[in-house]
């Protein structure tokens, strides 16, 4: 025999109120006893000293073909004990307001739509006290399905994107940086020196400062010397191959920019023994102060062919297949530029541009037309009438000497003026 300890008690005292109420059937056959009208169409049950044996709430099949070979518990002929029959009694008709949902299913004779799918026939379903049932049907969401929530309502009520919030904080990133530096620059940076201007130098002129190169010198021969340490006395030197310029000396105090610094130069004369008729390869410098101690000597007034024969002395060494004008030749179309404003209005010079034989016939052709057109642009910068000046390029068609030697080469490769108009 099982022991009995193993079979659980009933709650005391509420027997009434958790008997379940037998869906009897309306006809069929019947027992003379009350009992076996409430137990209709029951399998053949054990003994009542067996009754212990019996192991409640089985979830049975009913699709399997031996479910009648099942015993339930309980007797046909005597009633269980009322503190067995919670444990023992099936077919119990349940109030379908005490389950949820699931598939309609027929139990005992009654129709419940309250059953999952599945559900074993044997284990009832029992109502809970209201507050116990409260308890469970109410429980605290898990912060997983807390976080879930807020996410959902979040994007619900369409929050800020994240590429918002990702561009919001490289940007804060940015301008943190750059708060930064101005700060370094205002702290450490600002007052620690002063900046100097030097002015009235021959254009393309190189400027030293204390024998360190510090610049070139602009079109209008100008140039800053920014963040020289003060205190000190700074040497400011102003090379050119054309003119010879004064050095200067000055010293600053942090944060006061002190006057500009005018340049004190003059023109290189044509060196003793030199023949400005026989300019020889590479000799570019004496070849700019041939050009302009030819044009200091022209005559007053002078004819439009006095002048185009002093500018045409002048050699633009253009470094090879490139029209850029070296910044060391400004100074000199700066002085030519001086002497074209004082031709007659009526008076309309060209600029031709030439190259050597080497490279095809197409690019000297482009090239010999940009490098006049660059000279052309340079004179008006320096204040010529636009009006006065036309461009030619010829290429390779009219070589002044043979292309055969480098020297032939070097001829050929100028610019050249004439006079288009009187």
């Amino acid at each position: 025999m099982s022991d009995s300890k193993k079979v659980p008690s009933p709650p005391p005292d509420d027997f009434s109120k958790t008997m379940p109420n037998i869906n009897l059937p309306k006809g069929g056959n019947s027992s003379n006893n009350d009992w076996d009208k409430t137990n209709y169409n029951y399998p053949a049950q054990p003994r009542n000293d067996d009754w212990g044996n019996t192991v409640p709430n089985y979830n049975l099949n009913q699709d399997e073909d031996d479910f009648g070979k099942t015993f339930l518990p309980g007797s046909q002929k005597n009633t269980p004990r009322s503190d067995d029959w919670g444990v023992t009694q099936h077919n119990i008709d349940l109030s379908e307001t005490d389950f949820g949902g699931g598939n309609q299913r027929n139990y005992g004779g009654s129709q419940n739509e309250d059953f999952g799918n599945n559900y074993g026939a044997t284990t009832p379903y029992f109502r809970l006290p209201e507050a116990e049932r409260q308890k469970y049907q109410n429980l605290p969401p898990t912060p997983t399905e807390k976080a879930a929530q807020e996410q959902k309502e979040q994007q619900e009520k369409g929050g800020i994107p994240v590429w918002v919030w990702v561009s919001a904080g490289l940007m804060s990133m940015f301008f943190f940086a750059v708060a930064v530096l101005l700060l370094v620059y205002f702290f450490l940076m600002s007052d620690t020196g002063f900046e100097a201007t030097v002015k009235g130098a021959p254009p393309g002129s190189n400027v030293l400062v204390n024998g360190a190169f510090w610049g070139v010198t602009s079109e209008d021969g100008s140039i800053k010397l920014p963040t020289l340490k003060a205190g000190e006395t700074k040497k400011i030197e102003i090379i050119h191959p054309s003119y010879t310029c004064e050095a200067r000396e000055i010293k600053g105090v942090d944060g006061v920019k002190p006057e500009p610094i005018i340049a004190r130069c003059s023109q290189v004369a044509v060196k003793q023994g030199e023949d400005c008729n026989n300019i020889r390869l590479g000799e570019f410098d004496k070849a700019e102060r041939c050009y302009n101690a030819a044009l200091d000597g022209l005559p007053d007034p002078f004819t439009p062919e006095d002048l185009t024969k002093a500018l045409n002395i002048l050699i633009i060494n253009f470094d090879s297949g490139k029209y850029d004008i070296p910044p060391i030749r400004l100074a000199a179309l700066q002085k030519g530029a001086n002497f074209i404003k004082k031709l007659p209005p009526t008076v309309v010079l060209e600029v031709g541009g030439h190259t050597d034989s080497d490279g095809s016939d197409a690019s000297n052709q482009t090239l010999s037309e940009n490098r006049a057109k660059a000279v052309k642009d340079a004179l008006i910068k320096f204040g010529v009438n636009p009006s006065a000046l036309e461009t030619k390029g010829y290429g390779e068609t009219k070589p002044k000497t043979t292309n055969d030697t480098n020297e032939g080469k070097f001829y050929n490769r100028r610019i050249e003026y004439s006079v288009l108009r009187k």
